[in-house]
């Protein structure tokens, strides 16, 4: 279950920015009420009558991690806009400068804590009586950059139990546990609607679950229900192709292991109902998944392998 980081690049020049934010999105509502008037709402209707309702782009939806000026042209004071309940690091550099340089001298890359406007610098003309522009871009990861976190951490089972239940695909599986972000995740077969709990105590940095359906089309590869937690050693576990509005914790709540965060289901890129589950972390400004233990039934704590859960 690839989860994919934009790099967004922004261009600017004295007197031009263009900057678009995005609109939280989840369901859309109508209904006729008593005078047949008709209303629109992303609430639904509490009455008792027939409404009709329809889903919304989520992936035009998602947060999104940018950089702002607080100042003007000619003095900018740019800042990093972390949306996350969650650090991230971010990447800055510059593409063009024409009698111009950055202070702090950039490339550059910020740690930004959660939910933060943090100062990353200005650009300033090297000659104030000549005329000048320039450029910048910038990436971001998700995640404390290079984190000291607890590799031999044993994470509970991240599904309430429910008679017998296996793994699917483990580590470096070769049906899509192959890239950086899911080499080292593990798929384990549930039927839909079974309760996934937290791994472990962490607070929700982000969550998705507005999406329909699954499926191994390449348009699914980002259409996955997700709830992403991030721990306090830095790192953070995925637990993902949940099911439709099955999330029942909030951005920057702080849950416990073993607490409710959703429900088993069919989205995003699968083959049939599952729990994809992940730890990973961001190394060196990239996010990589990474081995880790798991607390067998049995209360034996091993790397987890395919095979059954007993």
């Amino acid at each position: 279950m690839p989860q994919f980081i934009l790099i967004f690049t922004l261009l600017v020049c004295i007197g031009s920015c263009l900057i678009t934010i995005p609109a939280t999105a989840k369901k859309f509502y109508k209904h006729v009420d008593e005078d047949g008037i008709i209303h629109y709402s992303d609430k639904k209707p509490s009455t008792d009558k027939d409404y009709d309702s329809w889903q919304v782009r989520v992936e035009d939806s998602r947060p999104k991690a940018t950089v702002v000026n607080r100042g003007t042209d000619r003095m900018p004071l740019l800042y990093a806009v972390n949306p996350y309940h969650g650090p991230i690091s971010l990447h800055i550099e510059m593409t063009k400068a024409v009698n111009a340089h950055s202070d702090p001298p950039w490339p550059k890359t910020y740690d930004v804590p959660a939910t933060t406007d943090y100062y990353l610098g200005t650009i300033e003309p090297v000659q104030d009586n000549k005329s000048w522009s320039y450029a910048y871009q910038y990436s971001y990861r998700l995640g404390q950059n290079n984190p000291a976190y607890d590799a031999d951490y044993a994470y509970r089972l991240p599904y309430r139990a429910v008679g017998d239940a296996f793994i699917s695909q483990g580590f470096a599986g070769t049906f899509s546990h192959f890239d950086d972000q899911n080499k080292y995740a593990i798929d384990i077969p549930l039927a839909e609607g079974i309760e996934v709990v937290a791994a472990r105590d962490g607070v929700v940095m982000d969550y998705a679950e507005d999406f329909i359906k699954g499926g191994t089309e390449e348009k699914n590869l980002f259409r996955n229900n997700f709830v992403r937690i991030a721990h306090d050693d830095g790192s953070m576990a995925l637990y993902a192709h949940l099911k439709l509005e099955s999330v029942v914790v909030g951005n920057g709540q702080r849950v416990k292991a073993g607490q409710k965060l959703a429900e088993s289901g069919d989205t995003g890129f699968s083959t049939g109902p599952h729990l994809h589950f992940a730890i990973q972390i961001n190394q060196n400004h990239h996010l990589i998944a990474v081995p880790f233990k798991l607390q067998y039934p049995n209360g034996e704590i091993k790397q987890p392998m395919p095979g059954w859960l007993d």
